[in-house]
């Protein structure tokens, strides 16, 4: 008997029972543990297209992946989650902190931590011990306000500013006057600002690129990224036999074509 592949309508009638605890798990660990086992004791690890494989090898691996497909069963467990590099597509805090100084990284772990905490309540206290609290000053969103540099692209970085600083102090309607004021007179708190900019900035990139990022469970995801990867070294590899073929198709055209003038000349003489 083999697994099923996991779905949306699976996911949320687990989730309709268990609400409390389905927030803090990852949407990749819903799957039934007897299902699970079952998986793990008939799971076979099949090859996957590469694009150095010839027609006769690329057509055998479809044919196993079309079968896992038939009975109904997950291509990107039964390929070993090999073409699924969605997790670290999607870690947006590991593509931000590469952009991130120093200073901007820690008051970002240290706010995360703080936001952990607060939704988790004491779930997060031990791993937050021994981390340094983070004090948001209070900030007169009455007051605290100065004119945005002229140009665009000021407009612009200072609009997604102020969107991080409603973040922050849990505040709705902050502007750019207020992004402004807070650039140039409240520096502590500069990098963290800077910091989630940065975040939300790939996380806009990731949802532009991909609209479904987001809205699929890690399961679902990574089965449309094997899929897509799939086909897409499968075809390359037909055109390009296909083109070889053809180019071989050509030249044995031409090289037919000049042995059969040697006969031709040869009837020719005998006329």
């Amino acid at each position: 008997m083999e697994s099923p592949l996991p779905t949306r309508a699976l996911k949320r009638e687990s989730d309709s029972h268990e609400q409390s605890s389905s927030s803090k798990r990852s949407h990749g660990a819903t799957m039934d543990p007897l299902a699970l086992k079952d998986l793990g004791e008939h799971l076979k690890i099949l090859p996957v297209p590469t694009d150095t494989d010839d027609l006769e090898t690329t057509s055998r691996k479809m044919q196993d992946l079309a079968r896992v497909v038939e009975r109904g069963n997950s291509l990107a467990l039964w390929t070993g989650l090999k073409l699924a590099s969605h997790n670290k597509r999607r870690d947006l805090e590991s593509s931000a902190r590469a952009q991130m100084t120093e200073s901007e990284w820690e008051l970002y772990e240290r706010w995360k931590g703080m936001q952990d905490t607060c939704n988790d309540g004491d779930e997060h206290n031990n791993q937050n011990e021994q981390q340094k609290p983070l004090d948001i000053p209070e900030y007169n969103w009455n007051e605290n306000k100065a004119p945005v540099p002229t140009g665009a692209h000021s407009v612009r970085k200072f609009t997604q500013r102020a969107a991080a600083m409603d973040m922050v102090w849990g505040h709705q309607g902050a502007t750019p006057e207020h992004a402004s004021w807070l650039t140039f007179n409240m520096p502590v708190m500069l990098p963290l600002i800077k910091a989630i900019t940065k975040v939300s900035n790939i996380q806009k990139h990731i949802q532009d690129a991909d609209p479904l990022a987001g809205k699929l469970t890690d399961m679902e995801a990574a089965e449309i990224e094997t899929v897509r990867r799939i086909v897409e070294v499968a075809e390359g590899n037909r055109l390009r036999e296909l083109e070889r073929i053809r180019k071989l198709a050509k030249s044995i055209c031409e090289s037919a074509a000049i042995i059969k003038s040697r006969a031709e000349g040869l009837e020719k003489l005998e006329r």
